[in-house]
């Protein structure tokens, strides 16, 4: 079974407290004591990122990692030389934000997104939070160049279609995304809130949760007049 877990916002990077939604990522290995390793490559492999993601889900009973192409190793990591046979031992990936556009870059050079891919396909659980949820969609409406050229990019292309996020928290990213569907230079999309994931399995949408009232995920798209914009139920967590 192949899933991704798309996350609009929130979690240990965003929050001060055990967040709900980092408590579902481990619920939903189904193990007691999951391996999970952490790519924060969109922020640059930030120490401050990398020890959150420990404390949070090392406190949760994870056996964690984390690979970074920009530090030097430490007894946390995963060597570079290694990543393809340690990440498809993993039980899930998580992937944080930051720079998209940076981080599919390095990404492509060193063949990961191939690995990605094959762990996917492989029935490891990847999620990811921002740059870490719109990376799996065919296209993402992302401030990489800056936030007066949010734009769509394209991603790689595990599941169909658009994606953007912290959307009803940054109506700047709402409505980049709408002209971007008026432009006919992004496909029909999933716009999702912060607090609220939306979880695809076999590359199909399974369903949207959220741990914030009034938090969701909405269906975008252009029907030639005006955008359509749809909101989904969301099931508390």
């Amino acid at each position: 079974m192949k899933r991704i877990l798309a996350i609009g916002g929130g979690g240990f990077m965003m929050e001060d407290t055990l967040s709900p939604i980092d408590e579902y990522i481990v619920s939903l290995t189904g193990k007691v004591r999951p391996r999970i390793c952490y790519l924060a490559t969109a922020s640059g492999d930030l120490p401050a990122h990398l020890d959150k993601f420990h404390a949070a889900y090392g406190n949760m009973g994870c056996e964690t990692s984390h690979l970074a192409f920009f530090r030097q190793p430490d007894s946390r990591s995963i060597l570079v030389s290694e990543f393809h046979t340690k990440l498809l031992e993993q039980d899930a990936i998580f992937v944080g934000g930051g720079n998209t556009k940076s981080a599919l870059a390095v990404w492509r050079e060193w063949g990961l997104d191939n690995v990605l891919k094959e762990a996917w396909e492989g029935g490891v659980l990847l999620a990811g939070m921002s740059a870490g949820a719109m990376c799996w969609f065919e296209a993402g409406v992302t401030d990489s160049l800056g936030r007066a050229m949010l734009r769509p990019l394209d991603g790689l292309g595990f599941l169909r279609g658009g994606c953007a996020v912290h959307y009803s928290s940054d109506q700047e990213r709402r409505r980049s995304l709408h002209a971007a569907h008026q432009a006919w230079t992004i496909p029909t999309s999933i716009a999702i809130d912060d607090f609220a994931a939306a979880l695809y399995v076999d590359a199909s949408l399974d369903g949207v949760v959220s741990w914030r009232a009034g938090s969701t995920a909405y269906q975008t798209y252009y029907d030639g007049d005006a955008v359509v914009e749809t909101a989904m139920v969301a099931a508390n967590i």
